[in-house]
């Protein structure tokens, strides 16, 4: 009899041990489990998340970015949003034996689209501009501009060694009136007062065409340019200095400015061009300009703000022919150093001018003056013809040589070009000059804030982040115990995503 208690307590003891270890496995498992789900749910909210990115900045600029802020201005949206992701997900179910409670959610290690002088942002640019077509073009365009590259050389050099006053001679010029080209026309011609040959100096008309502003000038009259302002006081860009512009003399009455320009003139903007590619064609395919304008751009001259990032078209566009006006004009004053007819003509108007004027000493620096003065206006009518969608040579002939010494921008004959360059390529030379600045790519940014602006008037570009780390902390419920050990049903979790 006391035996059979003895064994029925023993088989008690027995089973309630091992009711203790199965109920203990069981839980185990359970909690084991809870961590696969937990781990697949945080993957699952990882993908719901990404899929969060700009749908317009994507469509529109082919840049993937989310606004974890979601228009509000505080991450806490972004928190929110994950954790009512995660406890609807980890709860879901009729009768489930996991309840889950997401204690705490946070972002961390943010890839702000500024972040590292914007890395991510000049990465994506990168991956998708690779093309074989893009680098040849490149290639193409750095091969035109270093063409021009000795012509410019040789230039700088003959204006140097003959760009300067002849020994004071009495009045006379050196080895007689050989020396000294007549003008055309008899006597009475010759003596012409001083007011009369000053008036025909192209260096007046250049000077009262350009009363105006070049851009009034160059500008054809089927297209306008709006002188608009607008406000870009707390654009992106606003953090980055830009270099104040070096004004140029364009009066050519100064020798020694004209040689120091010719000899800095030499390194092309051309060169770059290859290196700088994908930013180069990223901001010449996304971006409008004066002459391939896009709709739906708040300014029409983009890509003359990436280069300038003043307030105006007007202010981008005037800014932007100057530049061109000065890459060109060195190119088109060494073409005329190689036309001994035109360096004729300008000796000649030299000769004249300097005898009128008593300086006969200065006549070889007055013609070289008055080539460079021509060589200006000769670029005046390239931008004319470029601002009109049409194309110019590079490098100049005497067939395509379009303006005459006396009227400087003007030109009887228009010649049509097949082959040449237009004024985007012109302006991807001049983004490549550049150099991929970081101001360029944070005015590419003033821009795509305020187009997107106009459909999201929330959307902040500086909120946009290509991705973060994930963190959180999450807490099962026991089922056998009413006050089990936190630490063996929470469970911390921590994952990084990025586009």
């Amino acid at each position: 009899m006391n035996n059979k208690g003895q064994t029925t307590v023993l088989f008690s003891l027995i089973i309630s041990v091992l009711f203790l270890f199965t109920l203990s496995a069981l839980e185990a498992g359970r909690i084991y489990m809870s961590k696969v789900k937990i781990r697949a749910v945080v993957h699952s909210t990882q993908s719901s998340i990404m899929a969060d990115y700009n749908r317009e900045l994507f469509e529109r600029y082919h840049l993937l970015f989310m606004d974890p802020t979601y228009g509000t201005g505080s991450e806490a949206t972004a928190e929110e949003k994950i954790e009512d992701y995660l406890e609807t997900s980890l709860n879901s179910g009729e009768g489930n034996i996991y309840r889950f409670t997401v204690e705490e959610i946070g972002l961390a290690n943010q890839k702000n689209i500024f972040k590292e002088n914007m890395k991510q942002l000049k990465e994506q640019i990168t991956e998708y501009e690779k093309t074989a077509g893009l680098l040849q073009k490149a290639k193409d365009l750095g091969n035109r501009f270093k063409e021009g590259e000795s012509g410019i050389e040789k230039a700088a050099k003959e204006t140097e060694r003959n760009g300067t006053a002849l020994p004071d001679t009495g009045g006379e010029p050196m080895g007689g009136e050989k020396d000294v080209p007549e003008k055309n026309g008899d006597n009475k011609e010759q003596g012409k007062g001083e007011a009369q040959v000053k008036a025909d100096d192209p260096r007046d008309a250049l000077g009262k065409t350009l009363k105006t502003g070049i851009l009034a000038f160059v500008l054809p009259d089927d297209r306008s340019v709006s002188k608009e302002k607008y406000d870009f006081s707390d654009a992106p860009s606003e953090q980055y200095q830009e270099q104040k512009e070096e004004e140029k003399d364009n009066s050519f009455r100064d020798i020694e400015f004209l040689k120091g320009f010719l000899k800095k003139s030499g390194d092309t903007a051309g060169n770059n061009i290859e290196t700088y590619a994908a930013f180069v064609s990223y901001a010449d395919s996304h971006f409008s300009n004066m002459v391939n304008p896009m709709e739906e751009s708040v300014l029409k001259c983009e890509e003359e703000y990436i280069l300038k990032g003043k307030n105006s078209d007007y202010d981008n566009l005037e800014s932007v022919v100057n530049e061109l006006i000065w890459i060109r004009m060195p190119v088109n004053y060494a073409y005329l150093l190689t036309d001994e007819q035109k360096k004729s003509e300008a000796l000649t108007l030299a000769a004249a001018i300097c005898t009128a004027t008593g300086t006969v000493a200065m006549i070889e620096v007055e013609k070289y003056l008055l080539l460079g003065c021509w060589a200006y206006g000769e670029t005046l009518y390239e931008m004319k013809i470029l601002l009109s969608g049409e194309k110019i040579p590079y490098v100049k002939t005497k067939e395509t040589w379009c303006t005459g010494l006396e009227n400087p921008g003007y030109s009887k004959q228009k010649k049509t070009v097949k082959q040449g360059m237009d004024y985007g390529d012109y302006l991807m030379v001049l983004l490549a000059k550049k150099g991929q600045k970081n101001k360029c790519y944070a005015r590419m940014m003033d821009l795509m804030e305020i187009n997107l602006q106009k459909n999201d008037p929330n959307f902040e570009i500086k909120n946009c982040t290509g991705g973060f780390t994930i963190q959180g902390r999450t807490s099962l419920n026991s089922l056998f115990t009413g006050a089990p050990r936190r630490e063996v049903y929470e469970y911390c979790f921590e994952k990084e995503f990025s586009y």
